[in-house]
């Protein structure tokens, strides 16, 4: 079932119109970046975004040069078979498979080429209309809030989940490249706590050369990731926002980096021989104070505790009121006790008996 869905570790490839209306150049992309991936141990999606351009562009507005996205749009459009060619390449490389629709026909496109994650872009995310439309299918769903208020936040997740969709909410910054002063990556601290039960992610848009977000952002809980991604060619220049497969291979070590760092979440992580050397190195050994006589027990008057602490040492930290120590031996004043010379006795379990 797609409600089972796992978000946690998805890294997102956003194709975008980077595919520049030329399959060849699209399919390219896709395996440049397959590349890549086969070095890390993440689950990977590549992205695609659907517009019907016959209904999307108001039909006075058709052949506009100069409206930005019209333009755009216009310049770079492939037919509903060659989209299905690319959805073929990203499964094919091991991709799974996502679309954003930004209407309702490429939304009923998108459940015809059966892809297995829907998402909904920032400009979409109070498209009322296109999210009904959404809802209707069993998809995990995948909304970016850019420029979206909280209160208008707050709505759309109660929307999905009155409907029992299985979604996240992704931090994103709708300015194309977004500067490091402006990526606000404490939001995700802030949806965090505020949708406890909601995987939250961070969709980029900074520079291709900026791999600490990243890392900010996996430190911060997010589960999922998405990047623009491009290859270069010298007819299709790059935009300021879109990585190289050379720049995803660092975005994606500056990850794996990250969760190394981050370690064991779930339970205390693994003390390894090395940190109890070097520690034990730090820690006071008890010494005799006096002379100390064989079947005498260990008290805070007649020992002492500095360093070093010598091998099968009895140590400062060993000591405490729940263990009884006795003597197995004699004990000169200075001389360092050990644990084998030693009857231990615990007491805290008599202690635990009478208390209850």
């Amino acid at each position: 079932m797609r409600s089972d869905f796992d978000f946690n570790k998805l890294f997102i490839f956003e194709m975008a119109n980077n595919h520049m209306g030329d399959l060849g150049h699209g399919i390219k992309i896709i395996k440049e970046t397959a590349k890549v991936c086969k070095r890390f141990n993440f689950k990977f999606a590549f992205k695609l975004q659907y517009r019907n351009l016959d209904t999307f562009i108001h039909p006075d507005f058709k052949g506009r040069r100069d409206i930005k996205y019209i333009k755009r749009f216009e310049e770079t459009r492939l037919a509903e078979k060659e989209f299905m060619s690319l959805k073929d390449e990203i499964e094919n490389s091991g991709f799974i498979s996502i679309c954003t629709p930004f209407d309702e026909a490429s939304v009923d496109l998108i459940e015809k080429q059966n892809f297995d994650v829907i998402k909904i872009g920032s400009c979409s995310f109070t498209d009322w209309p296109l999210l009904e439309r959404i809802a209707r299918l069993d998809y995990p769903v995948i909304a970016s809030t850019a420029g979206a208020s909280l209160e208008e936040i707050d709505q759309v997740v109660i929307f999905f989940e009155h409907r029992n969709k299985n979604f996240c909410v992704m931090h994103c910054v709708g300015e194309y490249p977004t500067k490091r002063e402006n990526l606000q990556m404490g939001q995700i601290d802030l949806l965090k706590n505020r949708f406890p039960g909601v995987a939250i992610g961070f969709s980029t848009h900074e520079e291709p050369d900026n791999f600490d977000s990243i890392k900010i952002a996996i430190a911060k809980g997010a589960k999922v990731f998405e990047r623009h991604v491009a290859i270069e060619a010298g007819k299709y220049p790059l935009n300021a926002y879109s990585s190289t497969p050379e720049k995803i291979n660092k975005w994606l070590q500056a990850a794996q980096d990250a969760y190394q760092m981050d370690g064991v979440q779930d339970s205390r992580y693994l003390i390894t021989e090395k940190e109890i050397n070097d520690l034990r190195g730090l820690k006071r050994g008890v010494f005799a104070k006096t002379q100390l006589k064989k079947g005498q027990r260990i008290a805070k008057d007649n020992v002492f505790y500095a360093i070093p602490c010598l091998d099968g040492q009895l140590l400062a930290n060993d000591i405490s009121k729940y263990i009884e120590y006795v003597l197995d031996k004699d004990f000169k004043v200075n001389q360092a006790i050990n644990i084998k010379d030693l009857k231990i006795r615990n007491l805290r379990e008599n202690v635990l008996k009478i208390i209850k």
